[in-house]
Order: C-alpha cells, then sequence, then structure tokens
C-alpha cells in the first residue's frame, strides 16, 4: 500500500515541499516568462510531475500513471464536455444573427444613454456569456460590441477586461467550482461543489457589488455622481442574485440568473429614473424589435435554466439521470492508496462515480440541440437561416475551436490528481501551514498569481485546490472556504492573464497593444485584488472563531 510522505526527499519538510512544487513552478515559467502554449507547457509540467511522484515520492509507477489518467478523466467528464457545449449554445446564437437582437435589447433599455448601455453590456451580457461559455468569449464580444457603440479601442478592451471579474467564477455553467469540487478530500464530488458554493457565496457577492462602481469611473467618470444610484442598483442586485442562487438554486446558474434579474430591474429603474446624458454620451434607439424577435433572442438562455434546473432540483428527473451514473474501481489506485487517518488503511481513493446523463454538459448540450431546432424550423423567411446541418458543424467547430482548451484542461486535471495523490500537496500544505492565521492572505494570491499566470481560474483552482484545502484544515478554517478563497483570488487575476490580454488586443484590432492593456488595467488588478484579500480575511477570522 502507496504511504504519502510528507518527508520524502532527505527525510526534510521543506526540501520534499521545494521539489514538489517543481511541477507548478516549470508550468508558470513556461506559461508566463517562455509564453509557450499552455498545451505544450502542462504536457512538460505533467512529465515533471511524474517524475518528481516517482523518484522523488516514491510513487510505484503504475499508481503515478494512473492518478494522472485519473485526473485526465474528470478533467474530460464533465469540464471539457461542459464548456464545448456552451460554446456549441453560443455558436447557434452567432450562426443566426439572434445574438444582434439580443445586444438590440440591451440598447433599448439604455434609452439612449450610451454609459447605461455599455453597462448593461459589460457587465449583464458579458456576465451571462461568462456563466454561459468563458474561456475568453465575454472579453472578445464584449470589446467588439463597444467599439459599435463608439468606444475608443483602448477603453473597450479596458471595459470589458474589468468586468469580466466576478462572473469568472461561475464561467461556463460553473467549471471552476465542479474542477475543485473533483480535487477535494471528500468523497462525494456533489457535496463537495455544494460546500464549495457555500463560501463562494460568502464572497463573490462583495466582489460583484463593487464592480459597477468601477466601471461607472471608467466610462465616465466626470458624471460618476450621476451613475451612482445606476451602480448602486446593479451591484445589490447582482450581489443579491449571486448570493441566493447559490444557496437556493444552483452553482452552475450563478452566472446565468442575477445578470438576467438585474438586466431586468435596471429596465424597470430606467423608467423612473434616467441620469443627465452629456451630448457625448447620446445614442439612438433601435426601432426595429418585436415581442418575437425579443422571445427567440433569450429563448436558449432561458431554455437552459429551465433544464439545468429541473435537472437538478426535480426529485424524479434527477434519480432517472443519476441512475445512468458509472460506479468504477479505478485500475491500479482502488485500494492502494493510504487513508490519511490510518496508514495501515485503504482510502476511497479510486472509487469513483463517472456521471452520463446526469452531468450538466449533457444537459446543456440539450438545449444546445433544442435551440437549433427551434432556429431551423423558425427563420423568419429566411432572415435567420440555420438548417440542421449547420448544427451539426457548429458542434463540430466548437469541438475544434476548443480543441487545445480541452488538451490544457486535461494535462492541468491530471497533474492535480498525480499531485494530490502523490503526497506533493499534502507536503506544500503541511509547510504553509506553519504561517498560521497569515494564509487567510496568502490564499487568495495563490489563485490571483495561478490564474494571472496560467489564464485559467480553472486551471488555478485545478492546481490548487487540493494544497488550499490541505493548508486550511491544519490551521482550522473549513478546506472548503480556502478553495473559495483560491477562487475569489483567481477572478481577479483573469484581470491581468496574458490570454486575457492577447483576446482583448486582438478584438480591438491591435495585437500589438498587450503590454499597453496590462499598464491600463493593472492598477484595478491591484486594488480589487486588496479588496478580496479583505473580504476573504474578514470571513476567515469570523469562520476560525
Amino acid at each position: 500500500m502507496f504511504v504519502p510522505n510528507v518527508t520524502a526527499v532527505g527525510g526534510l519538510l521543506w526540501l520534499s515541499a521545494i521539489v514538489a512544487l517543481l511541477p507548478v513552478a516549470v508550468f508558470f515559467v513556461l506559461v508566463g516568462a517562455v509564453r509557450m502554449r499552455s498545451h505544450w507547457a502542462g504536457a512538460i509540467a505533467l512529465g515533471v510531475g511524474l517524475l518528481v511522484a516517482i523518484a522523488g515520492f516514491q510513487m510505484p509507477v503504475d499508481m503515478a500513471v494512473a492518478a494522472a489518467l485519473l485526473g485526465a478523466e474528470n478533467g474530460l467528464i464533465p469540464i471539457v464536455i461542459i464548456v464545448i457545449a456552451a460554446v456549441w449554445l453560443h455558436r447557434l446564437m452567432e450562426a443566426t444573427g439572434r445574438e444582434a437582437d439580443l445586444r438590440k435589447v440591451f440598447s433599448a433599455v439604455g434609452q439612449g444613454d450610451l454609459r447605461i448601455q455599455a453597462m448593461l453590456i459589460a457587465l449583464c451580457f458579458g456576465g451571462l456569456l461568462e456563466g454561459l461559455s468563458g474561456f475568453g468569449v465575454p472579453v472578445a464580444v464584449v470589446t467588439a460590441l463597444l467599439l459599435g457603440l463608439g468606444f475608443k479601442p483602448m477603453k473597450a478592451a479596458v471595459i470589458a477586461l474589468v468586468a469580466n471579474t466576478s462572473p469568472v467564477a461561475y464561467a461556463a455553467f460553473g467549471v471552476p467550482i465542479t474542477t475543485a469540487a473533483a480535487l477535494l478530500s471528500g468523497h462525494d464530488p456533489i457535496q463537495n461543489a455544494a460546500d464549495i458554493t457555500f463560501y463562494v457565496s460568502c464572497t463573490e457577492p462583495a466582489i460583484a457589488f463593487v464592480m459597477p462602481f468601477a466601471l461607472s469611473l471608467l466610462i465616465d467618470k466626470n458624471h460618476f455622481r450621476h451613475m451612482f444610484p445606476l451602480a448602486f442598483v446593479m451591484g445589490l442586485v447582482e450581489g443579491i442574485g449571486q448570493f441566493l442562487t447559490l444557496r437556493f438554486v444552483s452553482f452552475e446558474l450563478g452566472g446565468v440568473l442575477p445578470p438576467i434579474v438585474t438586466f431586468l430591474v435596471v429596465a424597470l429603474m430606467v423608467l423612473v429614473y434616467r441620469p443627465p446624458v452629456p451630448p457625448e454620451f447620446v445614442t439612438e434607439k433601435p426601432t426595429d424589435l418585436r415581442v418575437g424577435r425579443v422571445a427567440l433572442a433569450v429563448m436558449p438562455y432561458g431554455l437552459v435554466i429551465v433544464i439545468l434546473s429541473v435537472g437538478r432540483m426535480v426529485s424524479q428527473v434527477a434519480k432517472v439521470l443519476t441512475a445512468t451514473d458509472l460506479h468504477v474501481a479505478w485500475p491500479a489506485l482502488a485500494g492502494r492508496v493510504a487513508s490519511p487517518d490510518n496508514p495501515n488503511v485503504a482510502g476511497n481513493i479510486g472509487n469513483i462515480t463517472i456521471p452520463i446523463l446526469s452531468q450538466p454538459g449533457v444537459l446543456i448540450a440539450v438545449a444546445a440541440l433544442v435551440t437549433g431546432v427551434v432556429f431551423t424550423l423558425v427563420t423568419e423567411g429566411g432572415k435567420y437561416p440555420l438548417g440542421f446541418k449547420q448544427i451539426g458543424a457548429k458542434l463540430w467547430s466548437a469541438i475544434y475551436s476548443m480543441r487545445y482548451s480541452a488538451v490544457t484542461i486535461l494535462e492541468v486535471m491530471a497533474l492535480a490528481y498525480l499531485m494530490n495523490i502523490s503526497g506533493m500537496v499534502l507536503t506544500i500544505g503541511t509547510l504553509l501551514a506553519g504561517t498560521g492565521t497569515f494564509f487567510l492572505l496568502l490564499s487568495p494570491m495563490i489563485g490571483y498569481l495561478g490564474t494571472a499566470i496560467s489564464g485559467s481560474t480553472t486551471s488555478a483552482n485545478a492546481l490548487f485546490a487540493s494544497l488550499q484545502e490541505t493548508t486550511a484544515l491544519q490551521i482550522g478554517l473549513p478546506g472548503a472556504f480556502a478553495v473559495a478563497a483560491n477562487t475569489a483570488g483567481g477572478v481577479i487575476g483573469k484581470l491581468i492573464a496574458p490570454q486575457s490580454l492577447a483576446i482583448a488586443a486582438a478584438a480591438m484590432g491591435e495585437p500589438e497593444k498587450e503590454t499597453d492593456l496590462l499598464h491600463e488595467v493593472l492598477g484595478w488588478s491591484f486594488y480589487l485584488l486588496l479588496f478580496a484579500v479583505f473580504i476573504c480575511f474578514v470571513w476567515g477570522m469570523i469562520f476560525l472563531g
């Protein structure tokens, strides 16, 4: 039986921790300093991880390979499938032109005020896109939309980047939380996700509350007092919406329901409160919208909400779906890894459940398929053409466009599982536990740096969820809270991630301006990180008693 050893290298904890950090350090150096593509960097880091696990932590070769394969399996199901299904849905919207109608809805609600339109597009539409797809889609789309409204390229990109922070915690129907849940020590990923969601509901709504104020300053700082009431209402509704969705509905909808509710509240608010509009922010309202077009433009997102809610909250349906789950004893791991509580007893590692029809990705794919069929049948005289062949073509397009991201997810998850099962994470966590309550400050910073370098909060959670949990438990904190803190820092790190900057620069038509963009958003990133650290520290002290 394999027993993880925190002093495996030279009998020293500090030396073992340094060696354990090598795979992660290699990944970040290759991505951040060398600027290597993530999927190549992930492959090299995984190779280093296998070498460290086998040679440094004395893990048998077959168990090390099996641990990596188990991680890759958890990356494929459900994470990669969720992402592909979400991108497929978005591609269907693009192909029919219905997305243009959705943009016009935001314009109409803005009542001719460019500032309100920008806030709605950046926070509500961008947040909705992040909740539905993520992985760079919101930054590219929002930047392009703001350019179309008349914003200067640099300002449009900065607004899109700053807005794309808080919703990142729920990207692609909660993939960052799903990823972390698969790595925690509890044997039930669904319960792990529920635990993480509880603590995320303590931190993320606060970040969501301040974002409209930041955007108001970015868009029109000279008339901030006029925009203050609108920013306050947007932040309050978004924050409360996130809290209620996470606590009483589903974390998968944490990035979907709140922006929709916020949009509806603002639509009502501007009927009774319209801030004075400076001449440079006056714009025309669309005149060609009809109820039917609006209904079809929002139909796909309503369909996703209904299908996910029914699949999760209606017990009879949930039982039918979970009946298809596969219960597997993973070869070379099941029964061969010692329990952390008793080294003489085998732990539960390797005894896994693989969701089939119950996974969110399948439910989102059903919504995408129904959307495609409806759009094929209802074309309004050929104005919004799609066709059944196009439905399949857009699915293939989604798979092809996400191929490198999918490979990176598989590699990062493989490395995360390998580091966790081999004892590398336990070793690093044991060393960090010596910092005591100072770890409350470090926890969100770790997530921030992880996302800033890797470009993905999902990757940061995959790499550090087990580390955060291990360290937190040793200082008396709930492990899931430390994962929530990692996520809180991670969403801010997304602002300065190289991939985000590259996408924004490309969307504004000036790919060489990545460095200039970094200079523009670095200050915002720093102040938002301080706020996230403060929120996590306060909550951490409360949970420590």
